[in-house]
């Protein structure tokens, strides 16, 4: 780890302002950026250059049609949550309640809703939603109930103040089958449409729900995840405009960077695409909303930053150029302390949002 990035984290217990530009970007303005053959992203289909944010809407749309496309034709949305509760525990500082709410047909997402208590009658606080990585604990974790309270990611933004949903990814919601068999029932049960169609309506009915809670404020959702729960957020943010702002660890986000052509992703039809398709086009329909990419050299790292080149000239289009950014955080495929405390103030600065004080340096 650079002592510049050391010595960021250090000050971090004084909520100091961040010069971001100077963090995510500023350390790669000098280095070799290597032809990955991703397309131009202001260059319209007859060549012409995307000048203008009217013409950038015009492609954006474009891009985003033809995604939605590969991606598969998803259902209608239920017009109910169907919310039911199955457990609920007051803890030091938090509820915690274990619930579920109605997806799609008759598949339901069960979810960990964590709640500050502090909150009071008329309070509106913004909301993140948390994926979790693959493992078997899946959202027990994030809420406090696994093995290692360091990976409690949901238990430290309730802490901090936010409303937290840590919801289940439908591949991992079969113990024995997991993604195979997932992904083959909804293969059976929805031909052609993808996991990844499958994990983005999921998260926009997580925002659904959110939005169904009088002490959300309904102007702020934002979403965090590591591996697994990166994709998604990625996914999240480019299809869900609610999603204000995002933080993308380990998830490899170049298509040929991880295991995304897998079944339970974007399965292998993207393969011949891949020379037309690519995520730093979704990167460029999260524009202008703030997106962060963390990695430890595994899945993301110094690799990934030729994405944040390519999707740049969108962000500077719209005047948000200093909303999208890599850091290498060096840990390899995990989410270490450093590095999540920077993924925090990202949160807090892209939502607009004030910690709990005591919460700063956890």
């Amino acid at each position: 780890m650079t002592l510049a990035l050391l010595m960021t984290i250090a000050s971090l217990a004084a909520e100091p302002p961040i010069d971001w530009p100077a963090l995510i970007q500023k350390p790669y303005e000098k280095a070799t950026v290597p032809d990955l053959g991703l397309k131009p992203l202001l260059v319209a289909e007859d060549g012409a250059k995307i000048t203008t944010k009217a013409e950038w809407e015009k492609e954006r749309t474009l891009l985003r049609d033809t995604w939605l496309k590969q991606l598969g034709k998803p259902p209608d949305k239920p017009d109910k949550l169907n919310v039911k509760t199955e457990k609920t525990d007051k803890l030091d500082g938090f509820t915690r309640q274990l619930l579920s709410f109605q997806s799609e047909g008759d598949d339901r997402i069960r979810a960990y809703l964590l709640t500050p208590t502090a909150l009071k009658k008329g309070d509106k606080r913004p909301a993140v939603v948390v994926f979790h990585p693959t493992t078997r604990d899946t959202l027990k974790e994030l809420a406090g109930l696994g093995d290692n309270p360091e990976r409690a990611h949901g238990v430290h933004l309730v802490e901090r103040g936010y409303i937290v949903l840590c919801p289940e990814c439908f591949i991992l919601k079969d113990p024995e089958g997991w993604a195979k068999g997932q992904a083959a029932a909804l293969e059976k049960r929805r031909p052609g449409w993808t996991g990844m169609g499958k994990m983005t309506f999921d998260a926009s009915r997580c925002i659904d729900f959110l939005e169904s809670l009088p002490e959300v404020d309904k102007e702020r959702f934002g979403c965090l995840g590591h591996s697994l729960g990166a994709k998604e957020v990625l996914y999240a943010m480019a299809f869900e405009p609610r999603y204000r702002a995002g933080v993308f660890n380990e998830g490899g986000i170049g298509i040929r960077m991880s295991n995304w052509t897998d079944v339970w992703y974007l399965t292998e039809k993207i393969k011949p695409r891949l020379t037309e398709l690519e995520h730093h086009q979704l990167m460029s329909l999260i524009a202008p909303r703030p997106f962060l990419i963390l990695g430890g050299g595994d899945a993301d790292g110094d690799a990934s930053w030729p994405f944040v080149k390519a999707v740049l000239p969108v962000y500077e289009l719209l005047g948000a150029g200093e909303r999208v950014g890599l850091i290498n955080h060096k840990a390899k495929h995990s989410f270490p302390a450093e590095a999540r405390k920077l993924a925090f103030r990202w949160l807090d600065d892209g939502l607009g949002f004030t910690p709990t004080p005591h919460s700063v340096d956890k």
